[in-house]
């Protein structure tokens, strides 16, 4: 009788914690802490590189133009704190800022507070960066940290930290809040493959696509060669379980808790696997992150220690909102799910959904609340890439090494970069598909070699002009491919290029103006 009792006990148990969502809660507010972590920290190493006063895009400037252009409405089309201050100190202050908050939202000290300061911080800097944080990550990160504040425990401090009962008790999670995350990972990913389709790309309708992103991708990792490399077949049945997880996965995330575990499983290996030959910067990171309200407590405690899970689960202590603030919450709850809802609409639709719709999503797109989704939808199937080279005469040219993507050096391996966000070697990689004068940005960069701006230093493994700026800058692009493995044993080489052409004519400074030089 006492064993029949206690496998009752343990049934009940495992019962009550599928149905609670403490342990869950728990773990996805690290995991989201520490994403903004890297993001804070990743861009506060180039900040002043990209968006300072000798920037490659000024902040100062972008805003500067914009209320030039668009007078009192700039400051509601681009929400950002930087029109109060867009110093370089300011900028720094700011990501430095985000950074310390991101350490609180680790540790569990005033979660609540510090995921709202860093969602205001965060859309400052994707609204004032420009070029550089225009990513689709950059947004989504926006929309994360609003929907999980409806999820976030409003206590000073979460376990294991220890206060007097009275200040530990926080609400248990209610079901919309867990439904608006879930809700976000089934539109990114059903999105993600219902765009490969739409687009009418041959590649993906072939299952032949990672015959070439493997290679062409922004930055590789090295296992991307070795994968590029595998036989064919192997790419195709990658391309039918990438289906399998974009356009299947999703409708299984309510479709039950073991439907619903199982979306997790093929999401997250999903992206799983694509950070394994790619460096998707905290892309694949939110991604997995986003399958943690998938699980359930029953699950979570598998992998957490005990006395971690006794703290958590002893600290809960449910207590319901009053009427009006059920309602409140609920309420826009359900504006945030029609908004998202109808932005997958135009995925699928494009502009032929209800004016009415368009016309909200075009009032809230500044703020990043329900953004349009879509990874990859054509296939890129070749990879040009932009050599800068300087020089003091005119006649002799040195190139700049970037330090990930690649270069001159044909025998540097892909960096393993993830989850630091190289943003210029990024937006190069867009760049080199597109004429010059698709993206005057580059020129900004140009000037700034060209005035011999420190802040420049940063984006280098090689800058043959340390000691002073170079006259003239010029660039070319080149096709570049994997070497074959025999041509790697031969002499240690990943890429071989060829299909050499001007980019950027010899170009130098005239009275502080851009002017294309004539050389021998």
């Amino acid at each position: 009788m006492s064993k029949t009792n206690d496998h009752l006990e343990i049934q009940s148990a495992h019962r009550d914690r599928a149905s609670s969502y403490a342990l869950t809660r728990w773990l996805f507010f690290r995991g989201l802490g520490f994403i903004h972590l890297v993001a804070f920290g990743s861009y506060a190493l180039q900040i002043l590189g990209l968006n300072g006063s000798q920037g490659i895009e000024s902040t100062h400037e972008i805003l500067r133009g914009a209320s030039a252009q668009l007078g009192s409405l700039a400051y509601y089309l681009m929400p950002t704190l930087e029109w109060l201050n867009s110093s370089d100190t300011a900028l720094q202050v700011l990501a430095l800022t985000g950074t310390a908050l991101s350490l609180l939202v680790i540790a569990g000290v005033l979660t609540a507070p510090a995921l709202i300061a860093l969602d205001l911080l965060w859309l400052s800097v994707v609204t004032g960066g420009g070029q550089f944080t225009a990513f689709q990550s950059d947004g989504m990160l926006v929309e994360a940290t609003t929907l999980s504040l409806f999820f976030v425990p409003w206590q000073w401090v979460e376990p294991p930290w220890s206060l007097p009962r009275r200040q530990t008790q926080q609400r248990a999670p209610s079901n919309i809040s867990i439904f608006l995350l879930r809700f976000m990972i089934f539109r990114l990913m059903l999105a993600s493959g219902l765009v490969k389709i739409l687009s009418g790309d041959d590649t993906w309708r072939q299952l032949t696509a990672l015959n070439f992103h493997f290679e062409t991708q922004p930055i590789p990792t090295p296992l991307a060669w070795y994968a590029y490399w595998l036989p064919e077949w192997t790419h195709k049945a990658s391309v039918i379980a990438m289906y399998l997880s974009e356009l299947l996965a999703p409708f299984l995330i309510f479709a039950g808790r073991k439907p619903r575990l199982l979306a997790a499983v093929l999401i997250a290996g999903l992206h799983f696997m694509i950070a394994l030959t790619g460096n998707y910067t905290f892309l694949n990171l939110l991604c997995i992150l986003l399958c943690v309200p998938l699980l359930d407590d029953t699950v979570v405690s598998h992998v957490m220690p005990g006395w971690l899970r006794d703290k958590i689960t002893g600290s809960q202590f449910t207590r319901s909102e009053s009427g009006w603030a059920k309602l409140l919450l609920n309420s826009v709850a359900a504006l945030l799910i029609t908004l998202a809802a109808s932005q997958l609409m135009v995925t699928v639709f494009g502009r032929r959904v209800p004016s009415f719709l368009l016309s909200a999503l075009g009032i809230v797109a500044p703020f990043h609340i329900a953004d349009g989704y879509g990874l990859f939808a054509v296939m890129t199937t070749s990879r040009p890439e932009i050599v800068f080279e300087g020089s003091s005469d005119g006649h002799h040219w040195e190139s700049y090494e970037f330090k990930y993507k690649p270069g001159d050096d044909l025998k540097r391996a892909p960096p393993w970069v993830e989850p630091h966000m190289p943003r210029l070697d990024w937006r190069l990689w867009f760049a080199a598909m597109e004429p010059l004068d698709e993206n005057p940005w580059v020129l900004g960069l140009v000037r700034q070699l060209l005035l011999g701006s420190p802040a420049m230093h940063e984006f280098f493994t090689r800058d043959p002009f340390l000691q002073h700026p170079p006259m003239l800058i010029r660039a070319f692009v080149y096709d570049y491919h994997f070497t074959t493995p025999k041509e790697k044993n031969l002499d240690g080489a990943w890429w071989r290029r060829d299909n050499k052409r001007v980019y950027l004519p010899p170009t130098g400074l005239v009275n502080g103006e851009l002017v294309i030089v004539k050389t021998d």
